[in-house]
């Protein structure tokens, strides 16, 4: 059945309506079918056995009559006007048993052999039958009664009771195929009702198995879509798509596996790149020849994350040049939030630049002897501050201590070899 899994949906529902097209017709030709065997058996029934029955009865009826009015007017000597009423009768009579037996003939059926037989023999009885009641009627015609009822006890009688018989066995021939007509009407019903039923059974258990599959190549394949759409939905990547056939749902469950697959290498990606980014190597950069979408995603993670890199890593270096002395470079220019950066690097260079300033400024002062100069340690804060209050203590020291030098000197200078330095003289004046 994977051919059948494998077609379009389009495809499979159109198998399913052919399918049930087909059936139907099927059992409508087969039931128009049998209607038209159970029609032809009525019609054999209502047209051939059953109006061969109802003629073959009436004629047998009509000889009874006759039979009865030929004795009746045999009893009727000398009364010429009841025996004309009797001989009309029996004329009439006699008409309507031609007539029964020509619409016999005229029932349009091929006779049988055995029927054939049968009727020659009725034919046979009957012109006997008829020929002794003209010889009955002739001596009836010559009022010789006597011979008349001779005729009617001696021949007529039994040739009636030939013609009789033979009548009634044309006549079961015919109830005989009756009956058998119908019992194969009946077996025909029966085999017709089975027939629909296996029929019905055949298209309904199809039916069932076209929706039952129709069914299941659809929702299946949408479920395992569903499970995978709420599962990245809930950044769960580690469910797993099977493939389906090579129809519309099952061309749906190979993009979907193969999106699942995308974004488990994507997320693969990113994760080792913080992986690396968290030990030895932050250079590691997400690889980019993902299609579409994700190539995108994944140069602006490289574009966002190394130019803030990139960054950091120019301000190690500018970093590194002022710890060496050199203030000479400037932080290079960021946009946006990133600007605090190279605005922290400006402060630092500028706090920098003041500091060597004051240094440089207590410096040349003292260079020329002038420590009276002081620092400006209110700019300050911290270390910085720190180190102009002790150039600042550095200053007032040396100053003082040469100061007092100096008188020395010119005491000395005078003469006077009892001048002493205070006690506070420090550093390499107090080691002289």
């Amino acid at each position: 059945m994977n051919w059948f899994r494998n077609l379009p949906i389009a495809r499979k529902l159109a198998v399913a309506f052919t399918v049930t097209v087909i059936l139907t017709v099927l059992l409508g030709a087969l039931s128009l079918w049998r209607l038209s065997v159970a029609n032809a058996q009525m019609l054999a029934v209502n047209e051939n056995w059953m109006p061969a029955v109802q003629h073959l009865g009436e004629m047998r009826a009509q000889l009874g009559e006759y039979r009865t009015y030929e004795q009746s007017q045999l009893t009727k000597q000398g009364q010429p006007e009841e025996i004309a009423d009797y001989e009309k009768k029996l004329v009439d009579t006699r008409k309507l048993i031609d007539a029964e037996e020509a619409a016999y003939n005229a029932i349009p059926t091929e006779s049988s052999a055995k029927e054939k037989a049968i009727y020659e023999k009725v034919k046979k009885a009957r012109a006997a039958y008829f020929e002794a009641h003209d010889r009955i009627s002739a001596a009836v015609a010559a009022d010789d009664f006597e011979a008349a009822k001779a005729i009617s006890t001696n021949e007529s009688r039994f040739l009636r009771r030939e013609l009789f018989n033979q009548l009634k066995a044309l006549s079961q021939y015919n109830v005989d195929n009756l009956a058998a007509e119908v019992a194969a009407s009946e077996r025909a019903y029966s085999r017709t009702v089975l027939a629909m039923c296996v029929g019905l059974g055949v298209a309904v258990l199809l039916a069932v198995f076209l929706a039952i599959a129709i069914t299941r190549s659809i929702t299946g394949p949408l479920a395992q879509v569903v499970r995978a759409v709420n599962a990245v939905s809930r950044g769960d990547l580690s469910i797993k798509v099977e493939r389906g056939h090579r129809d519309e749902l099952g061309q749906m469950l190979a993009s979907t596996d193969e999106m699942m697959k995308m974004l488990r290498r994507f997320s693969d990606e990113t994760q080792h790149m913080v992986h690396m980014h968290a030990g030895e190597n932050i250079s590691q950069r997400v690889s980019e020849d993902f299609p579409g979408v994700y190539g995108d995603l994944a140069r602006g993670i490289n574009t966002m994350m190394f130019e803030h890199l990139d960054a950091i890593v120019d301000a190690i270096a500018i970093l590194n040049r002022y710890a060496m002395g050199d203030l000479s470079q400037d932080a290079r220019r960021l946009p946006g939030q990133r600007a605090m950066l190279h605005e922290s690097m400006d402060r630092a260079k500028a706090s920098l630049a003041a500091i060597n300033g004051e240094i440089k400024r207590l410096a040349a002062a003292a260079s020329v002897g002038d420590f009276s100069q002081r620092g400006d340690a209110q700019r300050f804060e911290h270390d910085f501050r720190v180190m102009i209050d002790g150039l600042n203590a550095m200053m007032a020291v040396s100053d003082t201590n040469l100061g007092q030098l100096s008188q020395l000197l010119q005491a000395i200078a005078r003469g006077d070899l009892t001048a002493r330095m205070d006690g506070d003289f420090h550093g390499v004046f107090a080691r002289m």
